[in-house]
């Protein structure tokens, strides 16, 4: 079996100003750097964590930094755990595109599963490129642990899988919070993904918690 201790990234400047970030990288805000530091004491504390891998967006890679720093081990960058390329809302902010894209924006919000960012990827298509990628390392790495810092539709994603749903049922699954950890585990020889604790917030004083569910 494999531990996998998924990480959302911390408050962004998108976050913060309510724009659609996608695959441009946004910095965390200060409280998204502080909101990392609690996830990384909190994890070293209760987890002993094998590899590191990270979205290759500077948000998800800032917010595995302070674990890398107390464990010592280097963060793996992929693209694979990146958010879903939001083709031409990227960087926009949210209200303008609900006006401009009435009808897709809605699809986002109301639709989710079946949503297709203008431009951009599918939910779908998030979905085909994460799940296999999460199982393919856990099963290279079977009885580690791996720490693995990303964004909220990639982790809505492998929880999706991990109730042994398709993407068809994306809606149903909630989004986490900025820096909410949420723990699974694989299993090799039945290649399934299978949910320990979703959405774990208790590392963070009740001010520091942010509830923005994009990018």
């Amino acid at each position: 079996m494999t531990r996998l201790i998924f990480i959302r990234h911390g408050q962004s400047v998108a976050n913060e100003q309510n724009r659609f970030a996608g695959q441009t990288n946004v910095p965390l805000t200060e409280l998204g750097q502080a909101q990392a530091k609690c996830a990384a004491e909190y994890i070293v504390k209760r987890e002993k964590i094998d590899k590191i891998y990270s979205s290759d967006l500077q948000r998800a890679h800032n917010t595995a930094l302070p674990t890398s720093i107390l464990t010592g081990l280097p963060i793996n960058d992929v693209k694979e755990l990146r958010e879903i390329c939001a083709g031409v809302w990227e960087g926009r902010l949210a209200n303008e595109i609900e006006v401009e894209f009435e009808k897709e924006f809605y699809a986002w919000r109301h639709d989710y599963a079946h949503a297709r960012l203008p431009g951009g990827e599918s939910v779908e298509e998030v979905y085909n490129r994460v799940v296999p990628f999460v199982k393919q390392i856990a099963k290279e790495n079977d009885g580690l642990t791996l720490l693995l810092a990303s964004h909220a539709s990639p982790i809505r994603a492998v929880d999706c899988n991990s109730r042994g749903w398709g993407y068809e049922k994306m809606s149903d699954v909630p989004f986490v919070k900025n820096s909410a950890i949420s723990i699974f585990e694989y299993d090799p020889a039945t290649d399934t993904l299978s949910p320990i604790e979703r959405n774990i917030t208790e590392h963070l004083d009740p001010a520091m918690i942010s509830n923005i569910p994009k990018g």
